[in-house]
């Protein structure tokens, strides 16, 4: 009996960690094929992450599903397959080069961040002596 509840909870937990690949896939493809390959600009990054957006949902709600299967298997102590092997590595890459991508993509969003905080800052202090000027202007 032990075995037919471990080959029916493999087969469930193989079928959910396949299932969740479609959205990753997608996610990992629409940020491969939206942005270019060098230097994306914020624009470009905003424009793609809207577009992510309901892929990564759809990617929780698998993992929120395939999360007590993961539990149980774990629970029980069973030992993967090397079918369910291949699928957990195939898994962990597909999720690894993803983050790697969405990290890069944060990391470029920083730069960009850190390049046009000087041009803010000269155009609030233009603004503010705008203002004083016009504030002093009114006074006098």
């Amino acid at each position: 009996m032990q075995i037919l509840e471990r080959n029916k909870l493999e087969a469930e937990l193989i079928h959910l960690l396949q299932r969740a690949e479609g959205p990753y896939r997608r996610a990992l493809a629409l940020i491969e094929t939206s942005l270019p390959q060098s230097q994306p600009t914020a624009d470009d990054i905003s424009a793609c992450l809207v577009r992510l957006e309901p892929l990564m949902k759809q990617t929780e709600e698998v993992e929120r599903e395939l999360a007590p299967c993961r539990q149980q298997w774990t629970d029980a102590g069973y030992r993967a397959t090397p079918e369910l092997k291949s699928v957990f590595q195939q898994h962990g890459q597909l999720l690894s080069t993803l983050i790697e991508k969405v990290n890069a993509l944060e990391q470029r969003m920083q730069e960009l961040r850190r390049q046009a905080r000087p041009q803010v800052d000269a155009v609030v202090r233009h603004h503010q002596m705008q203002r004083a000027y016009q504030h002093s202007g009114r006074t006098a």
